[in-house]
């Protein structure tokens, strides 16, 4: 409970400044990579199918041959409730001289938003594992993990992969790769499917590095005047500050299946103890992520 005793200092005009998380807080990163939905259900269910396989033969007079979809796996989300409160006194909010008191709503909803990033990143952090965590599903439709060397089809056909048979550092080479490998991805029928990458997401350690690669007129770290070939697929870069390694990197496409789910909306409430002249506040927030799919997604662990 937050009481006179505790913050006599802001009781006492005698103070010039106060230093109290002053810095702006950043724009929120993982909304740049996610798909956000709502549900009022206590768990989420996706499912993956196919449609049909290719044509057939078919020689004069005899029979058409007919196929069926391909029913696939689910992936199922349960949200979780995360909440944060104060206490304070009627006396400390009454006597605050230096208007902290009315920051507190602020400090709540600062870490409503920061719980709202780690659970989002859980998709990029935990990418490369199946361990699930509150809130978040970790293996997809296939029930490998997110990034993967192996993903299945549904039609039993070739499997497929979305990071590097070996892990590597963020490079031009690296990036050319992983477009590459994007554009021979297929469905689970084997046909073509076009996936544009857009996004490439790097640590604050890989920034001029993702700059150089991606917006140089001529290609880095060359002298033989060699055009930047990936300048043409118009990729853009965001430096985001949830990537747990230095060394991980990603590639997202147009079209993805990363998703981000809202069962509670950030909701505060306030409740007055008339015995002890108390005041309660909270926020409250329920939500998912995960993914189901794995198509638009690409990612390494660095060397």
């Amino acid at each position: 409970m937050l009481t006179r005793g505790q913050a006599l200092v802001l009781l006492e005009p005698k103070i010039s400044t106060i230093w109290n998380d002053r810095l702006q807080r950043r724009p929120q990163e993982y909304t740049r990579f996610t798909n956000a939905r709502s549900t009022s259900k206590y768990q989420v269910t996706d499912q993956n199918m196919t449609m049909f396989g290719s044509m057939v033969l078919k020689p004069e007079g005899q029979n058409i041959t007919y196929d069926d979809w391909i029913i696939g796996n689910q992936v199922v989300y349960t949200p979780v409730r995360k909440a944060l409160g104060y206490r304070i006194t009627d006396e400390m909010r009454k006597n605050d001289l230096y208007g902290q008191v009315d920051r507190l709503e602020g400090g709540l909803l600062d870490s409503a938003l920061d719980d709202q990033e780690i659970t989002a990143h859980l998709i990029l952090n935990n990418g490369f594992g199946t361990t699930d965590a509150d809130g978040f599903k970790a293996a997809g439709f296939d029930g490998l993990a997110l990034f993967s060397t192996a993903h299945t089809r549904l039609d039993g056909g070739s499997n497929q992969r979305n990071r590097p048979s070996t892990d590597v550092d963020i490079g031009v080479t690296a990036l050319q790769n992983a477009v590459v490998d994007i554009g021979n991805c297929v469905n689970h029928r084997g046909r073509p499917v076009l996936c544009r990458p857009k996004l490439l997401i790097v640590n604050p350690e890989d920034q001029f590095t993702a700059r150089e690669i991606l917006q140089s007129e001529y290609k880095p770290g060359t002298a033989n005047n060699e055009i930047n070939a990936l300048r043409a697929e118009g990729i853009s870069f965001m430096v985001d500050h949830y990537i747990s390694s230095a060394d991980d990197w990603f590639l997202i496409c147009d079209e993805h299946d990363l998703n981000f789910v809202w069962e509670q909306q950030p909701t505060g409430g306030m409740e007055e103890d008339f015995d002890s002249d108390t005041i309660k506040r909270k926020l409250v927030q329920g939500l998912a992520a995960g993914h189901g799919e794995w198509y638009g997604a690409y990612a390494s662990t660095g060397a």
